[in-house]
């Protein structure tokens, strides 16, 4: 389905999205640039972005994306147009990223170690006619037929840099799509999930009240377009703190978001170290994590808080949430994996698709706006229909309801 049918048919929700639409007023919810953009304005000097190439603060970090928002428009992005972002430096991907919502387009983030089968099919599959890139990845598109704009490019920039700044930005509203996010790209198959601003806020709402604000500096393993870079940078962005994309390290740092695998591999290299400095918190996304990953976790940083959001279905929207505690003398962890995080509802159900009792085992499914909405591309995405209407993000776990209201994962 176009990006732009799903926008309007949006029939993930139905009345439902569009009732929210109209009974929540626009100033309770900003898009995300509508929030770094206030961030900007409140602490310019600060650093959004600290890594070993160079610095970038929130005010230069506006400014450039509102030039290059105007660049986009001026080239004719209309609203609601997918644009790839294929950058190999987090300084350029905020500014890019940053730069497609304020210029009200969609934006698409491909991994800068994709090649080049894989970025035709996302470019087919999305229908992006414009690419922001960095100069080393500029050269894949080069062939495409679509607009490919370098940031770190002197000659692009010049010219850019004179546009005077377009008066109509920013354009996005909190329900418009932001993101489509792409998965498999080096498959046969190639597909996405499209999540607006209003998913994001709702999903960081809900992170910053279990784990706090993120102030200072939030950590992240991945390269400046994979998913939980995105769930870490806008983090940071919500609480005014820095990103900072470093190898596998726990020194120097107050946060941390990693998968439940990168996680495992930073223990390893923290296990080396004299003395682990730990941060305040680290917060884990994506799949189950092994109860084993929590007794080792308190074993090398017992004063650190671990955190985990279950975000199954190849995202990083949790749809579920949980607190860990030092392991007790009875054994590990059980395999639960928190409370459903507020606006998301989660159902058990059989393979009909009918609710099962607390304590009966079914697939594990969710509805709500921190959800995609809708998807884009050959497959379509995974979701249940109900008996009685509707349908339901699928997880792809077997679990059960437990008496505490929390869900447990059984297979």
């Amino acid at each position: 389905m176009p990006i732009k049918q799903a926008l309007t048919d949006n029939t993930s929700y139905g009345n439902t999205r569009q009732s929210e639409r109209s009974g929540r007023p626009a100033t309770q919810i900003r898009t995300l640039d509508a929030m770094f953009t206030l961030t900007a304005r409140r602490r310019s000097a600060r650093l959004a972005v600290r890594e070993e190439r160079g610095h970038l603060t929130y005010g230069r970090a506006e400014t450039l994306a509102t030039q290059w928002a105007s660049a986009l428009v001026r080239s004719g992005v209309q609203l609601g147009d997918p644009v790839i972002v294929h950058c190999d430096d987090h300084r350029q991907s905020l500014v890019a990223q940053l730069a497609v919502l304020k210029a009200g387009g969609v934006c698409v983030p491909v991994s800068r170690e994709i090649e080049r089968p894989g970025l035709e099919r996302i470019a087919a599959v999305s229908g992006a006619h414009a690419v922001l890139c960095s100069a080393s990845t500029k050269a894949a598109w080069q062939s495409c037929g679509r607009l490919s704009l370098a940031l770190d490019d002197a000659g692009t920039w010049k010219k850019v840099g004179a546009l005077r700044p377009e008066p109509a930005l920013p354009r996005s509203a909190p329900t418009d799509a932001a993101y489509l996010l792409i998965s498999r790209g080096n498959k046969q198959e190639t597909s996405g999930q499209l999540v607006d601003h209003r998913a994001w806020q709702f999903a960081l709402a809900a992170r910053i009240r279990q784990a706090g604000t993120a102030e200072s500096m939030v950590a992240v393993c991945q390269p400046p377009t994979g998913a939980l870079t995105l769930s870490a940078m806008w983090w940071a962005c919500a609480s005014g703190g820095t990103l900072v994309p470093r190898a596998l390290a726990l020194g120097n740092m107050d946060t941390a978001v990693f998968s439940p695998e990168e996680y495992t591999r930073v223990l390893e290299a923290a296990a080396t170290a004299s003395r682990p400095v730990g941060p305040r918190a680290i917060v884990l996304v994506g799949s189950p994590f092994p109860p084993e990953l929590v007794e080792r976790h308190f074993a090398a940083l017992p004063t650190t808080r671990l955190l985990a959001e279950f975000a199954p279905a190849g995202g990083v929207l949790p749809w579920t949430a949980r607190e860990f505690s030092p392991p007790s003398r009875s054994g590990l962890p059980d395999a639960g994996v928190g409370i459903p995080v507020p606006h998301v509802h989660v159902h058990i159900v059989d393979p009909e698709g009918h609710p099962v009792s607390p304590g009966r085992t079914g697939e594990i499914c969710a509805t709500g706006p921190v959800l995609p909405f809708d998807n884009i591309g050959i497959r379509a995405l995974d979701r249940k229909s109900l008996p009685a209407g509707g349908t339901l993000l699928r997880s792809g776990h077997l679990g059960r309801w437990r008496t505490d209201g929390s869900v447990e994962i059984t297979a």
